[in-house]
């Protein structure tokens, strides 16, 4: 604890007056270039947390959290499998799916895309058919829904007719391509189109005949959890409840390499942003050190009235420990505005540079979040650095001689 005649000279101390506006200006940009390190921080974890968030929303609707299938040279009965897990803790939903990778022929242009084929239920369930962007469910037979961004990049509109191709191999090992009637039934809402994967092209099983094919079929059950993060402990309850002979993919396995890069990039985007902090503390240390020496008389006083050397150390250590924790709220109440007022941010970028609309569009739909803890790490942070910038400074000051300073040596 710090006596009173301590906590007098920290305040004394942190606003010097006339004869010491050089300490007071060097700490006074100590203190915002702290407020500045800490804001972008915080920016920066809360905008790569959110798009970790993003794509794990974003990866949920199409291929769930988790993807059970069985094991080689098995067959597994999907609708089965979702209801014995639809129940267990952390799922909020299973779904019973066959998948094949297909081609869509328009007018004789062929793309490749993956079709999913779901049960009614599922149907009615699924968050992206919902609400259509434009046109209806496809629950008729041969009827299909595309992304809205796919579409577009196709060229496709609800009612167009269109064909779902098949790879088939003959016994004379003679590949071709069958090909089936279909109907696109509506649009549905999806995300910016990834130009490296297939668009995803959803139908009833029953109601088309592609999917009929059991060795080109995928049979699979996409597991969307309550809480992604609870991924493994979730997968564990799947596995005791089902036993062997089933493989389970989770979408970090599937996306580990997006994640790493996410993952890579907020490491260095965090080192390159702290390095604000550091020359901040810097400037600390800088202002505390001038301070120690523009106080020399007053310390040698001080030191000939009785206070020891460990008190004046403590003094000057608080006093840059509270320039640094002055940055750091002022940094987290910069950050917290930003956060919290980013519409109006857009909006206003958005009139400075009207081209941008698709990056802020982005940025507005990212579920930014930072959790406590990466804020108390940065505090705790923040503190030590504090305190470390400002051992030099105290020492130089404890190691005051009185008798020297007071001769005028």
């Amino acid at each position: 604890m710090l006596a009173r005649h301590e906590r007098h000279l920290i305040a004394r101390y942190l606003w010097p007056g006339a004869g010491g506006r050089m300490v007071l200006l060097v700490g006074a940009i100590g203190c915002i270039g702290v407020a500045i390190g800490v804001a972008s921080l915080v920016l920066v974890l809360a905008v790569m947390n959110g798009a970790t968030a993003k794509l794990a929303s974003s990866v949920a609707p199409v291929d769930g959290h988790l993807s059970i299938t069985a094991a080689a040279h098995q067959l597994m009965d999907e609708a089965q499998v979702a209801a014995a897990i639809a129940r267990l803790p952390g799922v909020a939903r299973a779904e019973p799916m066959r998948e094949i990778t297909a081609a869509l022929s328009i007018d004789g242009r062929m793309s490749p895309i993956r079709l999913q084929g779901l049960y009614p239920d599922g149907l009615t369930r699924h968050p992206g058919l919902s609400r259509m962007a434009m046109g209806r469910r496809p629950n008729a037979p041969d009827s299909i829904a595309v992304g809205e961004n796919a579409a577009l990049q196709l060229g496709l509109l609800p009612g167009m007719p269109v064909a779902l191709g098949r790879v088939e191999v003959a016994p004379d090992r003679a590949v071709s391509l069958k090909l089936f009637d279909a109907r696109v039934a509506g649009l549905y809402h999806d995300d910016e189109a990834d130009g490296g994967q297939s668009p995803v092209v959803i139908g009833p099983v029953a109601g088309l005949p592609i999917l009929d094919d059991t060795a080109a079929v995928t049979r699979r059950v996409a597991v969307t959890l309550t809480k992604p993060a609870d991924e493994a402990v979730v997968t564990g309850e799947i596995r005791r409840r089902l036993g062997p002979g089933y493989r389970i993919a989770s979408w970090t396995q599937t996306n580990r390499t997006l994640l790493a890069a996410l993952a890579t990039e907020k490491i260095g985007m965090t080192i390159a942003v702290g390095m604000v902090t550091v020359i901040a503390l810097f400037n600390i240390l800088s202002s505390m050190t001038l301070l120690a020496r523009s106080k020399r008389r007053e310390i040698a006083v001080l030191r000939s009235m009785g206070m020891s050397a460990r008190g004046i150390a403590r003094v000057f250590t608080a006093v840059g420990s509270v320039i640094a924790g002055v940055g750091a709220l002022a940094g987290l109440t910069l950050a917290s505005g930003l956060l919290t007022q980013r519409e109006r941010i857009a909006a206003f970028a958005l009139w400075l540079a009207p081209t941008r609309e698709r990056e802020l569009d982005v940025f507005l739909s990212l579920p930014i979040g930072i959790s406590p803890h990466e804020v108390a790490i940065i505090g705790v942070c923040v503190l030590a650095g504090a305190v470390l910038a400002s051992l030099y400074p105290a020492w130089q000051a404890a190691r005051v001689s009185p008798a020297l300073v007071l001769r005028g040596e």
